[in-house]
């Protein structure tokens, strides 16, 4: 009988971990976020006229974000920032420059907005501004200059663990298509992670 009545209120326990203290708040949050993006640009031209790709190195990324939440959803307005990249070629005669910046209207999907841990999946729409720079140097350094503004979307995935009835702690992915740029699709894949504070 003991052994069943410490089960039942290991299990209460555990419940209550899970539910917390009181239901999430529901209302306007604000959310800041880092991480680190992998940007790509597929079937580039190269010189020869032959398809190329281009995998840049791990840059990292900030964003600010307002919305609101309701319930199992959550809507914002983010802002992107990305760190630019940076591929030399091996002689250092030669390399490419790229940046982008996004401002995405984001949706999401709280599985259990309710509980501590809480899965959610997220898409987007929105705009990216891309600028690409190729550099070659012989005597002096040549420069070419490209820049686009496109339709971006996203799709992702992510974690949320609920710090109080106000606070959370958002860990995902997303992938981000930006569009093209100079025959090239110009695309993502960025893992970060943020506070969001519900008012």
């Amino acid at each position: 009988m003991q052994k069943k009545i410490l089960t039942l209120a290991a299990v209460m326990l555990f419940s209550t971990t899970l539910a917390g203290t009181a239901s999430a708040r529901d209302g306007w949050y604000a959310a800041l976020r880092g991480g680190l993006t992998n940007s790509n640009m597929n079937d580039v031209d190269d010189s020869a006229g032959k398809k190329a790709d281009i995998d840049f190195d791990n840059v990292w990324m900030m964003s600010g974000a307002v919305g609101y939440r309701y319930s199992y959803f959550r809507a914002e307005l983010e802002y992107t920032y990305h760190e630019d990249h940076d591929e030399t070629s091996a002689t250092g005669l030669s390399g490419t420059e790229f940046g982008a910046q996004n401002l995405m209207l984001n949706g999401y999907i709280d599985f259990l907005p309710n509980y501590v841990v809480s899965p959610y999946i997220s898409g987007g729409i929105g705009w990216s501004k891309i600028k690409l720079d190729t550099y070659s140097t012989t005597t002096t350094r040549t420069t070419v200059s490209n820049d686009a503004d496109n339709f971006t979307w996203s799709l992702g995935a992510g974690m949320t663990i609920r710090i109080n009835k106000c606070l959370n702690f958002d860990g995902g992915y997303r992938y981000i298509d930006m569009g093209d740029i100079e025959n090239a699709n110009v695309n993502a894949h960025e893992v970060y992670f943020g506070l969001r504070y519900t008012f």
